[in-house]
């Protein structure tokens, strides 16, 4: 379900969205920005870059990339309780993308010393993401309904498409 203000961010999410599905299968290669190979985190910056022309690392900090997305300038986050498996994906819009923990134990929010958190997607809709899977070495698709792993460890996402400076854009 697509949650939205306006047909110019209808627009874009459908763009964002059809685009990020275009690298389905691509390769994972860490530290990699596309546009042949990508990690997670360079893989949502890609998509973003692409279809937005803006940086989502943007003033973001931490130690990853994925943290710096959820620290950065643009959009607003909603985060979640780790091991929840009660959220409320309802409430992400496609296009959003999505944090999940995986690399820092006990953490809980972001910080400038931490690495949390460890893995990010981008939502598709109808309990699907897109992301690259360093396990599966490819860009491939996720899904939370059957799969509470993923659900269990996801404490974010962020909604950079409605935010005004990259409506401009």
């Amino acid at each position: 379900m697509i949650k939205t203000n306006t047909n110019n961010e209808l627009l874009l999410r459908e763009k964002i969205i059809k685009f990020a599905l275009q690298q389905y299968g691509s390769l994972y290669v860490h530290g990699k920005h596309g546009p042949d190979s990508f990690d997670c985190a360079g893989f949502a910056w890609f998509v973003y870059n692409e279809m937005c022309n803006i940086d989502i690392y943007k003033d973001g900090f931490g130690l990853s990339t994925t943290t710096r997305i959820m620290t950065s300038c643009y959009g607003k986050n909603n985060l979640y309780d780790e091991n929840d498996l009660n959220k409320n994906i309802d409430i992400i819009n496609s296009g959003d993308i999505l944090f999940f923990h995986r690399q820092s134990i006990k953490d809980n929010k972001p910080r400038i010393d931490n690495k949390y958190p460890g893995h990010c997607g981008i939502y598709l809709s109808d309990n699907y993401f897109i992301h690259c899977s360093s396990k599966k070495e490819k860009v491939i698709i996720g899904y939370f309904k059957n799969n509470n792993y993923w659900k269990k460890v996801l404490v974010g996402s962020k909604n950079i498409i409605s935010d005004s400076k990259v409506l401009k854009k």
